[in-house]
Order: structure tokens, then C-alpha cells, then sequence
């Protein structure tokens, strides 16, 4: 059972509608105002059609512009829009009965008026309005004529025009009606039916565009061309990556998997890029749109193109039947459908390839972290390695120290040992020897032979003692390295002039000053012995904590 629509539904905006009811109150606004118009001028240009006073049909026509305001004023107003245009609909049968019955009745002159309102208003509001309308407008005026013809209207006497002026005015009256109507009818259902398709591929872009990604696209398309051009049998083929697959299908048996290659057909659409009409398919030429469609008949096949060059696929729907050929504009609309759905279908790619790339760049991101840690626990664990050997070189080095300071101790003692044992023993047995051969050649003048062993004793002492001072200067150990390094540049048989800078504040160690004082010696014998240098120079420095020397 359908129910009749109530006067709120009736006043919203209804996509099937071709105008809506506010429009349609300001289009019959207009109409009034232009009937009550010229209605005026045709009386004040030719005063004699009027039968009777012409203040009446003035003062008719002023009221009735008056009463029409109303409703285009109130045309906004949902609850009284409907009410007001049928009302106002009658008043204008009223009115126009009136100008027919004040200006001759069936030979009115102003009678084509109401031809004009009847076809107005089958334009504006609809067919069947406007047979209704015609109907009343019969009415009014077999009542009008009626009415002259028993004097009932005062001041309205009957003209000349014979016993068959009203029937003729009334079938003129109705084969325009009819007319009109026949033509708004069809005119009406395309309009419909075109604004319907508009209103249907506007819903699918809505779809579409809350649509959950591209596997849902495909279907939504299906479904919206088989709901709103009653397609009995469809599928999508389509792909992103070449070889074209089912992504949609009506039957559940056409989502079978597609053989690799392109059908004739297909190729045909793509280089044509416009919808082609096709009244059966030859499964010998087209094997595989063949396998998707036994038995097909009245095919429309519409390439899928991304906006620019690029071929997405391939949308066919089949009307069936034994009727050929298709409206162009459905095949227009069913191309502005298969358009949309390309442009999201290809938007839905790029956002899922995008995603793709995403969860790439955060899985190697994943791993990246994984692999910074791992180096972290790596580099933590080598520093803590580095850290230990560093520490055991450490070790190594201050056992070195004390292995080398030991050993310096050992040679420095074993040397003062030595020199004490030198300067204990023979040294003092030569120092008697001289000092013998001193008492002997004192009584014993005449004996030359007594001064040259005195001089080989004495230089055999000064090499003893020269060779003391190296075994273990005294020097070093009382006034320092800087003194000791003088002491021996002074002693020693070199040629060269020399010098010693001695810039230190305080004097290192006695380990520091014995270990400087050998290197130096040793320095000091070989440029003696092999440099043969013309200068000498030797400068002491505290430098970062340390002694610098420096032997130039």
C-alpha cells in the first residue's frame, strides 16, 4: 500500500521534480502578474469588448493581482506552499471566468487568456495539473455561459456568435489541453528520468567518496548502473599492475580468473576511448569476454580511463532482450558513471600503493631502530672491551715503568757501586803511586824516566776519575741535570762550542733526571765522535707536565 504524501514531504525539494515548489510559485507569479497585465491594456486600448462597466473588470483585475501576492509571499512557508498554490490555481479560473464573462462569454476576445493559463501551468506544474486545471476552467465556463444565456449575470447580454460558439471554444479549449499535456507528458518523464540519473550519479560519487578503498569501488559502480538503468548482467575488469582482472561482477560465476592478454574488443574501445555498442559477442574473436558472458545480448562496453592517457580497464553491462540499440543519453550517463568511478578507482590505487610505501618505509624504519640498537649494544659492548684494554695497557705500561724504573735503579746502583769500588781501590792506589814516584824523583833528580810515569799515573787518574763521573755524577743528584749536562760538555773532548739552557722552575726526579742524562749522553758521545758539529745546543723545557729536551 503506498501511503499519499503529506503536505511537508510535498514541500521539500524532491530530486525527481523538475522545479521545485518555489520556483513553481514565482513562475505562476509571474504569469499572473503578466494575465492581470494585459488584461488592463487590452481595456484601456479597446474599451468596447467590455460588456458593461470597465471600472468592474479593473477593479476585478486589481483584486485579483492583490490576492495573488499571497502566495509568492508565503511561497517559503512549508506548511501553507501546497494549500496556497491550489487555492490560488482556482482563483485564477475565477479570475479569467470572469474577464470571459464581463467581455462576451463564448466570443470573449480575452478567451485565448485561458488557453494561455492552461498551457502555463501544464508547463510549470504538471500534466495532470494541468488537465485538472482545463477541467475547471470547463466548468467555470459553461457556468459563465450558462448563466448569460439566463440573464442570471446582470449587464451580460449574449453576443452574436451562434449556438456552437461554446462547444467550439471548448473543444479548442480541450485539443489544446490534450495536446500540451501529451507533450509535457514525455517531455516530463525524459526530464525525470534524466534528472533522476543525475541525481543517482551524484549519490554514487557520495559513495564513492566514503567508500572503505579500491576493492569496494568497483561494486558500488555495478550496482549503481544495474539500480539506475535496470542492466541485468555486468562485470569490471580492471588492474593496476597490466593484465586486466574481475574486480566486480553481477555473477558470482564471472569472477572466475581472467586468461592473461586482451580481447579485440577491448582493444578496439581503448584506441576509439568512447562506449561501443555491441549486440552479441563472438566468443571465437573475444574468448575471454566470451567465457563472461554466454549468451549475451545488447552489450555496452565503456573503457575505464584515469584522467590523462593511461587505460585502467574496461566496464560492460548488458541490457538484454531482443530490443537493440540504447538511448544516447544513458550510454552519456553510464560513461559519466564509469568516469567517476575511474577517477576514484585510480585515487584508491594511488592512496593504497601510498599505504604500501608507508608500512615499507615504517618496516625499514623498525629495522633501522633494530639495527641502531644492536650497533648500540655492539659499540657499548667494544667500548666496554676498548675500556679493559685500555685499562690492561695501563697496567701494562705503569708494570713497564716500574719494570724500567727498576731497572734504571739496578744499572744506577750497580754504576755507583762500581764507581765506589773504582774510587775506593785503585783510584786511591794510583793517587799513593804518584805521589810515590813524586818522593822518588825528588831523590832521585837524575832519573828522567820518573816524570814521564808521574804524568802517565796522572792522566791514568783523570781518566779514572772522568770515568767515575760517568759511571755516577755526584753533580746530578746535588745541583740538578742542567748543572751535571754543563759539567759534562765541559769535561768531555769536544771541539765544539756549546751551550745549555736550562729553563726549568723545578727539577724532576731522580728516576726523570738519570733517564735524561744518559739519553743526552748518549746524544752528546755520538755528535762528538760522528757528527763533528761546529755548535752544540742543549735546552731543558717543562712542557704539559713534563721536561722537553731538545739537542741541536
Amino acid at each position: 500500500m503506498i501511503s499519499p504524501r503529506s503536505w511537508r514531504e510535498r514541500a521539500r525539494p524532491d530530486p525527481s521534480e523538475l522545479l521545485s515548489l518555489e520556483e513553481r510559485h514565482a513562475y505562476l507569479g509571474v504569469l499572473r502578474a503578466g494575465l492581470g497585465s494585459m488584461v488592463l491594456a487590452a481595456v484601456v486600448l479597446a474599451p468596447a469588448v467590455v460588456v458593461g462597466p470597465v471600472s468592474r473588470i479593473v477593479l476585478a483585475t486589481v483584486d485579483y493581482l492583490a490576492v495573488s501576492a499571497a502566495p509568492v509571499a508565503l511561497r517559503r512557508h512549508d506548511r501553507l506552499a501546497v494549500p496556497l498554490m491550489q487555492g490560488a490555481l482556482l482563483i485564477d479560473g475565477i479570475y479569467l471566468a470572469a474577464v470571459v464573462a464581463f467581455t462576451g462569454g463564448a466570443v470573449s476576445p480575452l478567451l485565448f487568456f485561458v488557453f494561455v493559463h492552461v498551457v502555463a501551468v501544464t508547463l510549470l506544474c504538471s500534466y495532470r495539473t494541468g488537465l485538472k486545471i482545463a477541467l475547471w476552467h470547463t466548468t467555470l465556463f459553461l457556468l459563465v455561459v450558462g448563466s448569460i444565456d439566463a440573464r442570471i449575470i446582470e449587464g451580460s447580454p449574449r453576443l452574436a456568435g451562434g449556438p456552437g460558439a461554446p462547444a467550439l471554444a471548448i473543444a479548442g479549449l480541450w485539443l489544446l489541453a490534450l495536446s500540451t499535456a501529451t507533450a509535457a507528458a514525455a517531455t516530463e518523464r525524459q526530464l525525470r528520468r534524466q534528472k533522476s540519473d543525475l541525481a543517482s550519479l551524484s549519490a554514487m560519487v557520495a559513495r564513492l567518496d566514503t567508500s572503505d578503498g579500491a576493492e569496494e569501488i568497483p561494486g558500488i559502480l555495478l550496482q549503481e548502473l544495474c539500480a539506475t538503468f535496470g542492466f541485468e548482467r555486468g562485470v569490471v575488469l580492471a588492474s593496476p599492475e597490466g593484465d586486466l582482472r574481475v574486480l566486480a561482477a553481477t555473477d558470482q560465476g564471472s569472477r572466475e580468473a581472467l586468461a592473461p592478454g586482451l580481447d579485440p574488443l577491448i582493444e578496439r574501445v581503448w584506441a576509439d576511448r568512447v562506449p561501443r555498442l555491441v549486440r552479441q559477442i563472438d566468443p571465437a574473436t573475444d574468448p575471454r569476454l566470451g567465457a563472461l558472458f554466454p549468451g549475451s545480448r545488447n552489450l555496452l562496453v565503456v573503457p575505464l580511463f584515469r584522467e590523462g592517457s593511461q587505460a585502467l580497464g574496461v566496464v560492460i553491462v548488458e541490457r538484454g532482450g531482443a530490443t537493440t540499440g540504447m538511448r544516447r543519453w544513458v550510454v552519456s550517463m553510464v560513461a559519466q558513471f564509469v568516469a567517476h568511478a575511474a577517477l576514484a578507482l585510480h585515487n584508491a590505487w594511488l592512496t593504497d600503493d601510498r599505504e604500501a610505501q608507508l608500512e615499507t618505509i615504517r618496516g625499514l624504519e623498525h629495522q633501522l631502530r633494530a639495527h641502531n640498537l644492536e650497533l648500540e649494544v655492539k659499540v657499548a659492548e667494544r667500548t666496554e672491551e676498548l675500556h679493559e684494554t685500555i685499562q690492561h695497557l695501563r697496567e701494562v705500561d705503569e708494570q713497564r715503568r716500574r719494570l724500567l724504573a727498576h731497572v734504571v735503579q739496578a744499572a744506577e746502583e750497580e754504576r755507583r757501586r762500581i764507581a765506589n769500588d773504582i774510587h775506593d781501590d785503585p783510584v786511591q792506589k794510583m793517587v799513593v803511586l804518584k805521589m810515590r814516584l813524586e818522593l822518588l824523583a825528588k831523590a832521585n833528580p837524575d832519573l828522567a824516566d820518573l816524570d814521564d810515569a808521574r804524568d802517565a799515573v796522572l792522566g791514568t787518574i783523570r781518566s779514572m776519575r772522568h770515568m767515575l763521573f760517568d759511571l755516577r755524577p755526584p753533580i746530578l743528584d746535588e745541583e740538578g741535570l742542567g748543572p751535571a749536562l754543563r759539567y759534562f760538555l765541559d769535561n768531555s773532548e769536544i771541539d765544539a762550542a756549546w751551550s745549555v739552557e736550562d729553563e726549568l722552575d723545578t727539577e724532576p726526579s731522580t728516576q726523570t733526571r738519570v733517564i735524561l742524562y744518559r739519553i743526552a749522553q748518549e746524544a752528546l758521545t755520538n755528535a762528538r765522535k760522528h757528527a763533528h758539529a761546529d755548535e752544540i745546543s742543549v735546552t731543558l723545557q717543562e712542557r704539559d707536565g713534563g721536561v722537553w729536551m731538545e739537542i741541536s
